[in-house]
């Protein structure tokens, strides 16, 4: 029998959007339809129920249910479904609001609860207006009481329903939560940031036609480009929102007569001027709240083609890794702080008494790294800081005309590091901590731990422990942050940058979930101590969790109290992947870890298992994952020896 017969869940580094991160298994199902007249086809509309008189429905001849909230506000909607228990509903529905003498309605919110007491998602302010809208949103059932509800804010609002939908929704997709932008290492070596990117928003960005573009003085389209002549002027269209983050793409196919072209997101220009032939990509966030357009400034004699604006979307984007190169992982790290006011702009608070020049190859076939001469045998190139406690300085590097560089943290207590970059090795250790980490290439980021308080932090050329010689290095991707070892770049320019916790988490999958008995396996490499992933119940009662302190152990909660705690001694290594089954059937349980079976024993009864928190809030563990699956029966010995060798 095929391990496949008995999976219900897997989660691995594949598909994704912003705030989800895509399984392979289930695919998503949609139950049937909750509402006797999702469409409202018919006339009868008593499956709906106001719970104040403050409001009235009614049923309108275009065929639609209507709210009116003349007499007052804060009445809700509702209905009642016979759900199941701890299931995801989807929630879809065509709505639009106005007043009577037609302005928008303001201040309405929907959503959903399961009783007077739990409230599922909301959405608060939809902005409803005189045109049809669609929304969907998806609730988690509590009891066996599903209620839509909508309050209005203001009197005499009215509120239109042209169809309302309710049904059982089946995924094991991944809700990813961190409300900061984050980067990873992509398939090519290069660190960027993870992103999502939306379509395009203009419109004849190719100029093939004299159209949708509002032209300045000696602005003309003609020929598949737009060229521009004389005075400074404008070549614009509207395509922006406030406070929104866009990537811009654009050709300039010819220069002369000291001509440019400066890109303006609203009212925020570009801090370059394009002068030279060539295509260009940049990022902008439209700050303005009252020029919402793209708009090309030109002076002199310009010629430019495929203009593209895209929305870029990069919180709450997940990670796929390719750090170490081979198959990715799925990267969940801590909340963490670049201290580095200027990352990776060497020549502005950065104190160097050598040469620097810019733009050199770096990592991944990047073009923005640095090389650091050194003209005489006491210079470094460093940036102060004050941070306290135990701190981890990393950065880029590749050799040149010496083997290595050489950390050095001032403080209390001189904490330093050399390393060989020729063989990519840490040669020599005082009071810290290092590690080498092959980027590629030659390049090598190279980390160091420490524990002072410091007022710098110094990269010294070198070819041995101790000595600063005559040489050079290129260097790339500062970073200093609390914490005991390197975590991704973040990038700053000009302060200090936080990147918020990753967290994965799936509520309402009881139906994927055996509480009796099963299976929770993940191939990781865990970054640090603590809880990895939890098979929950909707209380937290209940638990089968698995992670590393120490080494790798699994823990059962039964009531709120811990009935089994087994450590594996042997799979005790961090950064170190490693595949963990943790079987549980009362009496009968075990944990596997790299085709070794450890069985441990304890009885309990688990209840309600609805739940998957992975890199959960509080849960500490982080790590680069390879895949999680979770087996909705005990698999036999033959089987797990499988799964996990």
């Amino acid at each position: 029998m095929s391990l496949l017969d008995d999976v219900s869940i897997v989660v691995t580094p594949n598909g994704y959007k912003a705030g989800e991160l895509y399984a392979v298994v289930p695919v998503p199902t949609e139950g049937a339809e909750e509402v006797t007249y999702p469409n409202f086809t018919n006339s009868d509309i008593s499956q709906w129920t106001m719970s104040s008189g403050r409001a009235s429905k009614s049923w309108d001849a275009a065929e639609f249910m209507r709210l009116d909230f003349s007499i007052g506000n804060g009445a809700a909607l509702y209905a009642v479904f016979g759900q199941t228990l701890n299931a995801r509903y989807k929630v879809t529905m065509r709505v639009r609001g106005t007043k009577a003498d037609g302005v928008t309605a303001q201040g309405s919110t929907f959503g959903s609860i399961g009783d007077s007491s739990e409230q599922g998602e909301v959405i608060s302010n939809p902005n409803l207006t005189a045109e049809w809208q669609d929304y969907e949103f998806y609730v988690v059932s509590t009891n066996t009481v599903f209620r839509f509800y909508l309050f209005s804010a203001a009197i005499g609002d009215l509120v239109d329903f042209d169809s309302i939908s309710v049904k059982e929704y089946t995924s094991a997709d991944m809700d990813v939560t961190r409300a900061t932008a984050a980067t990873r290492v992509d398939e090519n070596g290069l660190v960027n940031y993870a992103e999502v990117i939306g379509g395009e928003l203009v419109t004849n960005g190719s100029f093939t036609t004299d159209t949708d573009w509002t032209k300045g003085a000696g602005w003309t389209i003609s020929g598949g480009s737009a060229s521009h002549t004389g005075g400074a002027s404008y070549l614009s269209q509207d395509v922006l929102q406030v406070d929104t983050l866009y990537k811009v793409n654009i050709s300039v196919t010819a220069v002369s007569g000291g001509g440019f072209v400066q890109i303006y997101m609203g009212n925020s220009p570009a801090s370059v001027l394009i002068s030279q032939i060539g295509d260009y990509t940049y990022y902008f966030t439209s700050q303005s709240s009252v020029l919402l357009g793209l708009a090309l400034r030109s002076l002199g004699d310009v010629t430019i083609d495929n203009v593209s604006v895209k929305e870029v979307t990069r919180d709450n984007v997940p990670r796929i890794d390719y750090t170490g190169g081979g198959c990715p992982h799925i990267l969940a790290e801590p909340q963490r702080t670049n201290e580095l006011t200027q990352s990776n702009q060497f020549d502005t608070t950065w104190v160097q008494s050598g040469t620097l020049t810019s733009g050199q190859d770096g990592v991944g076939g990047s073009t923005d790294a640095w090389k650091f001469e050194n003209p005489n045998a006491t210079s470094s190139l460093y940036q102060t800081d004050t941070t306290s406690g135990v701190q981890t300085v990393s950065a880029y590097f590749k050799k040149n005309s010496n083997y290595g560089v050489r950390f050095f943290a001032f403080g209390s207590v001189n904490c330093s590091t050399y390393f060989d970059l020729n063989n990519g090795a840490v040669v020599s250790v005082i009071n810290s901590t290092a590690k080498v980490e092959h980027a590629g290439a030659d390049w090598f980021r190279c980390s160091m731990t420490f524990d002072q308080t410091t007022s710098r932090c110094d990269f010294y050329v070198t070819n041995n422990a101790s000595t600063q010689v005559l040489g050079d290095y290129t260097i790339q991707y500062a970073q200093l942050e609390s914490g005991s070892y390197a975590t991704s770049y973040i990038p700053t320019s000009g302060s200090t940058v936080t990147r918020n916790q990753d967290i994965f988490t799936r509520d309402g999958i009881g139906s994927l979930i055996n509480s009796t008995e099963g299976v929770l396996f993940v191939e990781i490499a865990f970054s640090d101590g603590g809880r990895l992933a939890i098979l929950n119940s909707d209380a937290s009662d209940d638990q089968v969790v698995l992670g590393f302190s120490g080494s790798v152990f699994c823990r059962i909660r039964e009531n709120g109290a811990n009935v089994v705690t087994q450590f594996v001694g042997s799979a005790n290594q961090l950064n170190t992947y490693y595949k963990i089954a943790v079987k549980y059937k009362s009496g009968s349980s075990a944990i596997w870890v790299d085709g070794n079976e450890t069985v441990f024993a304890g009885t309990f009864t688990l209840n309600d298992l609805s739940k998957i928190l992975f890199i959960s809030e509080g849960s500490r563990t982080y790590g680069k994952v390879k895949q999680l699956q979770v087996y909705d029966t005990a698999l036999t010995d033959t089987q797990l020896a499988a799964l996990t060798s």
